[in-house]
């Protein structure tokens, strides 16, 4: 785990880039080649683009223990931040929709957070803890100027009353400081992570603190009826090993991860897990933290039965296998078949964390494979799976009569579906889809399976039109190391298809979900392997489609753009147009850190750029567009954010630079507020209309 950070930490999320002008829209400059007022966008001329935009219905849905309600978390168009709570029965008997079958409703305000020093707080999760109440965990959000945008759990926590309809503060982590005397920031901070519900009065939460410049999770049962925000209750077990590891002025935020503590039968806790700067280790949670010497540095556990403890293998973003490890004899064997890869998620039963089944891709289909055919949950998901082909689906949230569960299904042809499963009354009722897209205006992500020149079996998806195909786009994710592309719903995509295009995207070597050999073997081949793995899924494509290089282009945002752009002199005989989005362009400054990019603050970025661009520098010239753009084919378009603190502007000016030495037509424009990340809606508007008449020839 600690190793895929590196990966993850290089992992430029390709869903997310900022914007700016100097015109009507007000964040646009360096303009080249495009009408200014085309960034101006009005309201009502594109009912498409609105429509993908459109924020979801709702994110997540649980049912309470007993089944009688339902709870919805919300962000929507509709209804502000927060969670609404309707009556399961007069919920699905009623017409009324969700507002108006809403009994409770507690609402999540903006704001920020000084003390801790977050500029933005959001509600990330809750969940059902008694029949009555609701935990909801607060969470921040700011940008860091070495690892930009970060997601934080905080440690906070709110409790909504729907009977009282009270929705007040739980804990908040940070003590004040004394009247007398003196006491750290890190003595004053208690971070806490949400373990279990334990009864219908208390939950089971870890709390760090810091005791010998070092922090030790303790597993608490915490009262709802306490007094104040202080993590304060009954200690059920503390490690006597510490969760944080800290060396050079340095630590880690292992404490809040949420498996810092596994419980085994009746909640009581069998595991607990400590860190250093290389592995992750397991301990019993017995009278000394017995540690069991074995690295779980690539797995991530999540539950133990009696000598057996389950671990997801991670690599990148996200887990390409399963795992037991025998705590006996310390041996890790694979549950999965061997052609499968990419879990999408693990089915478990009501109060037993062993998955039964999971889903998963194999040999780049979707299969739910089981680990226990016998077991009633699968036994009902085996009949139930035929009614939903070509989907992820999972079962669980029982209610705990064990009569009632919620049903999730998801690709990009529904987004979010969810079902109340009713054993009693033998039904599926549908609750709702969280997207406010009608089903005939989503388009479906098709499997797709490649062999390259080298006889690597590599995967995909193509996602068709409803009517002509007037274009073929391959949209190419970002990363490169450890993302990967997933069937699930992407509104650049969906917007793409409406006006005509196929879009392919590829899941060449160094994608996430296949395994750490399938990552690392790409190391050094940004320009190399990765490229060519796309350009042989392009040339598939073609062929199937009957569509030719005249009407086909590549375009992509951060290490997609890099590809896109180096497309233009490496594969020019298959993209008549290339757009590229907040690329590394030299690979030479990228190299050395003289771009100024974030990573190059960090003690470990020399290791990190061996492993990911070696040193040979004829291949970092040949891999970088801004040293080949004389052998550029194909038309050209780039885009930037100003303030993008991973791929720095530098290597678009120097694009542009050498584009125009060599007398290379494009076209360009620089986001001048923003950086890395897509912005607001206002933003996307004011963009992707002018990269689809790019890409459609009509700029």
């Amino acid at each position: 785990m600690l190793k895929s950070f590196k990966i993850t930490f290089l992992a430029f999320i390709i869903n997310n880039f900022l914007i700016s002008s100097d015109y009507e829209y007000g964040w646009v400059q360096d303009i080249v080649g495009i009408d200014n007022d085309v960034f101006n966008y009005q309201e009502g001329t594109d009912p498409d683009l609105e429509l993908y935009l459109k924020n979801s219905f709702f994110s997540s849905v649980k049912l309470s223990p007993d089944g009688k309600h339902l709870a919805f978390q919300s962000k929507s168009d509709e209804f502000t931040e927060g969670i609404l709570v309707a009556k399961t029965d007069e919920f699905l008997d009623s017409n009324k929709g969700l507002e108006k079958a809403t009994v409770a409703k507690a609402a999540m305000k903006s704001s920020s957070d000084k003390v801790l020093g977050v500029p933005a707080l959001y509600l990330c999760s809750f969940n059902w803890v008694s029949n009555s109440i609701i935990l909801v965990e607060v969470c921040g959000k700011r940008f860091d100027r070495l690892q930009g945008e970060i997601f934080s759990n905080l440690g906070i926590f709110k409790l909504f009353n729907i009977k009282t309809k009270e929705f007040k503060n739980f804990i908040y982590p940070l003590e004040p400081p004394p009247r007398k005397g003196s006491s750290t920031f890190a003595d004053r901070y208690k971070p806490v992570t949400f373990i279990s519900a334990y009864d219908d009065e208390s939950v089971l939460m870890s709390v760090a603190e810091n005791k010998r410049g070092f922090r030790y999770a303790s597993l608490r049962k915490i009262s709802f009826d306490k007094r104040g925000t202080k993590p304060t209750g009954q200690n059920i077990y503390v490690s006597k090993e510490p969760c944080q590891y800290k060396a050079f002025g340095k630590s880690n935020n292992f404490c809040n991860t949420p498996f810092i503590y596994i419980l085994g039968k009746d909640k009581k806790p069998a595991l607990t897990f400590s860190s250093d700067s290389e592995s992750i280790y397991a301990h019993y949670a017995d009278e000394n933290t017995t540690k069991i010497d074995i690295d779980l540095e690539e797995y991530t556990p999540f539950a133990v039965k009696d000598d057996l403890l389950y671990l997801t293998e991670t690599s990148g973003i996200g887990a390409h296998g399963m795992s037991v490890l025998n705590l006996r004899n310390k041996k890790i064997t694979s549950i999965i078949p061997d052609d499968c890869h990419s879990v999408i998620n693990s089915i478990s039963s009501l109060n037993d964390p062993i998955p039964y089944a999971a889903s998963m891709e194999c040999d780049g289909k979707k299969e739910i494979i089981y680990f226990d055919q016998d077991k009633r949950d699968a036994q009902l998901l085996i009949q139930l799976a035929p009614s939903f082909p070509d989907k992820n689906i999972s079962l669980g949230n029982w209610t705990d009569s064990n009569d009632r569960a919620l049903l999730i299904v998801e690709d990009s042809s529904v987004v979010t579906e969810v079902f109340l499963l009713d054993l009693t009354e033998g039904s599926l009722r549908p609750i709702g889809r969280t997207s406010n897209v009608p089903k005939d205006k989503l388009h479906k992500m098709i499997s797709k399976k490649f062999k390259t020149r080298d006889g690597q079996d590599i995967y995909g998806y193509l996602t068709l039109p409803k009517g002509e195909i007037q274009r073929l786009i391959v949209y190419i994710h970002g990363g490169p190391y450890g993302i990967r592309d997933y069937d699930s719903y992407d509104f650049s995509e969906q917007y793409l298809a409406s006006k005509g295009a196929a879009i392919l995207k590829v899941n060449f070597r160094g994608s996430g979900g296949y395994g750490k050999n399938f990552i690392e073997d790409s190391y050094n081949e940004w320009g190399g392997t990765l490229l060519n793995d796309i350009a042989d899924a392009t040339k598939s494509v073609q062929a199937e489609l009957g569509i030719g290089r005249e009407k086909t282009c590549a375009f992509g945002a951060s290490y997609g753009g890099y590809a896109a752009i180096a497309m233009a002199y490496k594969h020019s005989d298959l993209y008549e147009c290339v757009a590229g989005g907040m690329g590394v362009y030299d690979l030479k400054i990228l190299r050395d850190g003289t771009d100024g990019n974030i990573y190059t603050y960090n003690d470990d970025y020399e290791e990190m750029a061996e492993d990911f661009w070696g040193n040979d520098e004829a291949r970092h010239i040949d891999f970088s567009p801004v040293y080949n753009a004389d052998k550029m084919k194909s038309r050209i378009l780039m885009w930037h954010g100003l303030q993008d603190p991973i791929s720095p502007i530098i290597h678009m000016e120097k694009m542009k630079e050498e584009l125009e030495k060599n007398n290379i037509p494009y076209q360009a424009f620089t986001m001048s507020k923003l950086g890395h990340t897509f912005g607001q809606k206002e933003d996307v508007k004011a963009h992707l209309p002018v990269l689809k008449d790019f890409l459609f020839d009509n700029l």
